[in-house]
């Protein structure tokens, strides 16, 4: 990984987390780049799994609305 992937993957990691600031998520990609990837994937799949429940959220209160009304 060159040091530009590095520092954008620990960019990644720091920008989404309150426990990795910058510096903290650079140690992390450079000793362990496979658990700093499986990082972003969680956060990217649980920020996936948060939109489909807004939207599942958001057409149930609309099918309440239009029943309602």
């Amino acid at each position: 990984m060159t040091d530009r992937e590095e520092r954008d993957l620990a960019a990644r990691i720091a920008t989404n987390s309150d426990v990795f600031d910058f510096d903290r998520a650079l140690v992390l990609v450079r000793r362990r780049p496979a658990d700093a990837e499986e990082l972003v994937r969680m956060d990217e799949e649980m920020e996936q799994r948060e939109k489909q429940r807004a939207r599942g959220r958001e057409r149930r209160r609309r099918a309440l609305i239009e029943d309602f009304f």
